[in-house]
């Protein structure tokens, strides 16, 4: 089990999609919520800054009690999210800690969301590299907006956000379940800084949540129907061109997990992680 804390509007919601499902304990924080298990209030303040400096309310250390050995924390960078740096002190001895950072569109970037979209970016990335946090996984939603394609207005956002939590659950699921065929060894200890996303396996298309340049390892996920798993002659030379034509650069490792499931198609997904510090687009 995994303890899922999301910070603010944008990480409430994606941890409000993984309640769904049974492999994680929900916490929430934000502005305006009640006291309760699984929710904690935040005082409102005027700048990322002021909830940097100031005191955490009391019964934070209750609420934050009993996370387990891994913990996923998800934000983006409205103001609250100045208080991420004093809720990972608080947890991080505890617990395993991946961050994933929500990059908004362009176009809802300017002034004070701008200069803490680029400082979360870069210090969660750094202390990704250091080893204080286990992971950072960044997801931009100019990419999931392009995945999607067109969706009416009051639909865009619930859909965005089903998207992050059903590919990301599919992926713990396939990481935590033993596969019936695989090429995956070791992870590569420092490549903290990753991304993760859709692959359409019969079209040989990745389908990246951000773009992460040079990816020192690579691992395509298959969840295959047991039907096809027993009569698909053609699957494996699939998985085989994947592999070959999606090859980055020469040091890039790639491997690939096959897993059987229930489902009536295949299904697949693609995680990349990089050993060095991503760039914002200017």
């Amino acid at each position: 089990m995994q303890t899922v804390i999301g910070l603010g509007k944008a990480g409430c919601n994606i941890a409000d999609h993984l309640s769904q499902y049974p492999q994680y304990q929900i916490k929430k924080l934000d502005v305006g919520l009640k006291k309760t298990k699984t929710t904690f209030g935040l005082k409102h303040q005027d700048s990322p800054e002021l909830y940097e400096s100031t005191t955490l309310p009391k019964g934070i250390n209750n609420f934050l009690e009993g996370v387990m050995s891994e913990t996923l924390f998800i934000t983006s960078c409205g103001a609250v999210s100045g208080a991420s740096l004093k809720i990972l002190q608080k947890i991080y001895k505890k617990t395993k800690i991946r961050v994933m950072y929500i990059l908004p569109q362009e176009d809802n970037l300017a002034g004070q969301k701008l200069l803490q979209n680029r400082l979360l970016f870069n210090v969660f990335q750094e202390y990704a590299r250091s080893g204080l946090l286990n992971r950072v996984f960044l997801v931009d939603n100019s990419k999931l907006s392009d995945i999607m394609g067109p969706v009416p207005i009051m639909k865009f956002w619930d859909s965005m956000n089903k998207l992050v939590t059903t590919t990301y659950h599919m992926l713990n699921v396939f990481q935590n379940t033993h596969p019936v065929m695989t090429t995956q060894t070791k992870r590569i200890n420092t490549a903290r800084v990753s991304t993760f996303g859709l692959l359409d396996s019969e079209n040989n298309q990745e389908k990246m949540f951000f773009n992460l340049d040079i990816p020192r390892e690579k691992c395509y996920y298959y969840g295959v129907p047991k039907k096809q798993l027993e009569e698909d002659p053609n699957l494996m030379e699939v998985i085989r061109k994947n592999l070959k034509c999606n090859v980055e650069h020469e040091k890039m490792k790639t491997t690939y997990s096959v897993h059987s499931t229930d489902y009536n198609e295949l299904i697949a997904y693609c995680e990349k992680s990089s050993t060095l510090i991503q760039q914002l687009a200017v």
